[in-house]
């Protein structure tokens, strides 16, 4: 009797804890938070926070900027002089109309150091998940918070986070205060890791977070939209490499029919073509005369363009590494930037973490991070320096973007060969910082991530880990490629 009832304890432990084990085999593995970080102005920043005079400050003063041009006389007239080859405009007219029209002191600037002004920032600093900001995405349809709402649809929306933080800002300064957010979300919800996705601006912050914090290894994922890691061409403009022409003001309106929205706004582009032939390629000629006058452009940059947002870090920070020092050179001439101001120190610093980058995303994959970058490419570039002819997703230059990739100019084709060469032989991916992890959607123009989109899909199905982030996991899953092309929403292999 005593050996049947031994027989029975050990077959009731033995049973116990066979399904102990197959509990913990067959329980839901916990979802692992995701953070979003937007782009240079996808926040609102406010002013005269917590007084009655509290407002939204406007995305660079461009709304209350243009109001105002449209309603000074003297900016219009010279303005339509340019468009006249018979007339000659007043250039010191202009400017001080312009001058007055930004102000001596405009308030989406930063001071001489650049620092936010007192009293100036961000109101929506969640650091609850999006099921309690439902306003912010649930009828997003493109852009950050459409990747929001994508991401919610994917792992739910008490899973995602939303920092929320001033654009203008410093972006290593950014980085710190994405650390401690990331602190904050990992304590609440107990999870070991969080996974990131940094949109354009959010990019950089991302990399600057990742310079300074990847030790702590609290990253599951790290994905890159669209990322401003390694700038923009168009901000060579601090380097005072400034060219516009007729045939590339021209060629980007031609560009921009079918390339602006999906081509939904070709019949103004069209329109501004013909008119161009007559009209703004005068004024493109004008203008192109004009930025080769130096006395001219130092009238600009000091009079206009050094109140309006020459102490802001992070546009500063969006300069290519390689044109850095000659931008640090000629605006330090010009007295634009002081080389013994706080502004000077912030974009140094970051200068340095962009130098970094490559190595930095390579150690930190080597931690078992997945890592994603997803560069576009299929507009120009904008018509105002010599680097018309890249390869952009209508702001940031492809090659940057995708951390190294050897990209034709637009129109052009490589003569590479091979499994990282597009088909139609406008990237070579193989020069990339990491090729395997790098994808290149052609006609997703600067953050036109639309919710439920082929693109906007695979970008929240990374970042939640659905599928590993790779190409050769990806092709395998959804018989997606490196090279997509975006055609009414949907991705197909180029």
């Amino acid at each position: 009797m005593k050996k049947i009832l031994k027989k029975i304890t050990c077959f009731m432990l033995t049973l116990v804890m066979m399904l102990s084990i197959a509990t913990t085999a067959f329980a839901k593995a916990p979802v692992t938070p995701v953070i979003l970080v937007h782009g240079l102005g996808a926040n609102p920043v406010y002013q005269n926070i917590g007084t009655e005079k509290q407002a939204e400050i406007q995305n660079l003063g461009l709304g209350d900027i243009a109001s105002a041009i449209f309603q000074n006389k003297d900016i219009i007239n010279e303005v339509v002089k340019m468009l006249d080859p018979e007339c000659k405009p007043n250039v010191n007219k202009l400017i001080k109309a312009l001058h007055n029209v930004i102000g001596d002191d405009n308030v989406i600037n930063c001071t001489k150091n650049g620092n936010i002004k007192s009293g100036q920032g961000v109101i929506n600093y969640w650091t609850d998940p999006l099921s309690k900001h439902k306003d912010y995405w649930q009828n997003a349809d493109v852009a950050e918070s459409a990747i929001a709402r994508q991401l919610c649809k994917t792992v739910g929306a008490k899973n995602v986070y939303c920092f929320n933080y001033d654009w203008r800002q410093d972006v290593c300064l950014t980085a710190k205060q994405l650390n401690s957010y990331i602190k904050t979300i990992k304590k609440q919800t107990k999870a070991k890791k969080v996974s990131v996705i940094g949109c354009s601006l959010g990019g950089a912050v991302l990399s600057a977070y990742i310079d300074a914090y990847a030790k702590q290894k609290d990253l599951k994922a790290a994905v890159f939209a669209n990322p401003a890691i390694g700038g923009v061409d168009v901000a060579r403009a601090y380097a005072l490499d400034l060219k516009i022409t007729k045939k590339s003001v021209l060629a980007y309106l031609k560009c921009m029919e079918t390339a602006f929205a999906g081509g939904s706004s070709q019949g103004l582009f069209k329109a501004l073509s013909v008119l161009g032939d007559q009209r703004i390629g005068y004024a493109a000629t004008y203008l192109g005369k004009f930025v080769k006058n130096k006395k001219n452009v130092n009238k600009l940059y000091m009079q206009v363009l050094k109140p309006w947002i020459g102490n802001i870090p992070s546009l500063w920070e969006c300069v290519p590494y390689d044109s850095f020092n000659k931008a640090v050179k000629e605006m330090s001439n010009m007295g634009f930037l002081d080389k013994k101001s706080g502004l000077y120190k912030k974009i140094k610093k970051y200068h340095g973490v962009q130098g970094r980058f490559n190595k930095n995303i390579k150690a930190l994959k080597k931690q078992g991070v997945q890592i994603a970058l997803f560069a576009s490419y299929g507009t120009m570039g904008i018509p105002i320096t010599s680097k018309v002819n890249n390869q952009t997703d209508a702001l940031i230059d492809t090659k940057y973007a995708s951390a190294g990739a050897t990209v034709a100019n637009y129109g052009k084709k490589l003569k590479a060969s091979g499994k990282y060469v597009s088909r139609d032989k406008a990237i070579n991916a193989g020069t990339c910082a990491l090729p395997d992890n790098t994808w290149f959607l052609k006609d997703v123009q600067h953050m036109r991530f639309y919710f439920d989109s082929d693109a906007t899909k695979l970008v929240a199905n990374i970042a939640c880990g659905k599928v590993k982030a790779n190409i050769k996991a990806v092709k395998t899953k959804y018989k997606k490629g490196q090279f997509l092309k975006e055609t009414n929403k949907k991705l197909k292999n180029v």
